[in-house]
C-alpha cells in the first residue's frame, strides 16, 4: 500500500502504571483503523539510552562470568 503524498503523524504513548501497554496499543490501533480510517504504517518500541546502557553492561557481566567459569573449569 503506497502512502506517498498523504500526511503522516508521529505520536508517542507510554502506559500508565498497571496498564498492559502492548494490549492497549493494539486495541487503540484497531480502533483507529475501524472508526477513523487511520492506517498504521510503522510502530516500534522506543528504548531510552539508560536501557541500552543497562543491557550492554548486563551482556558484559555475562561475558566476564562465562570467561571466568571457563578458566576455573
Amino acid at each position: 500500500m503506497a502512502v506517498s503524498g498523504r500526511a503522516r503523524f508521529v505520536v508517542t504513548f507510554t502506559p500508565a502504571p498497571g496498564v498492559d501497554g502492548v494490549r492497549s496499543l493494539r486495541l487503540l490501533l484497531k480502533s483507529a483503523r475501524r472508526r477513523f480510517g487511520l492506517v498504521v504504517i510503522d510502530a516500534r518500541e522506543k528504548e531510552d539510552a539508560s536501557t541500552n546502557v543497562a543491557k550492554a553492561f548486563e551482556q558484559l557481566r555475562r561475558d566476564v562470568c562465562d570467561r571466568l567459569r571457563g578458566r576455573s573449569s
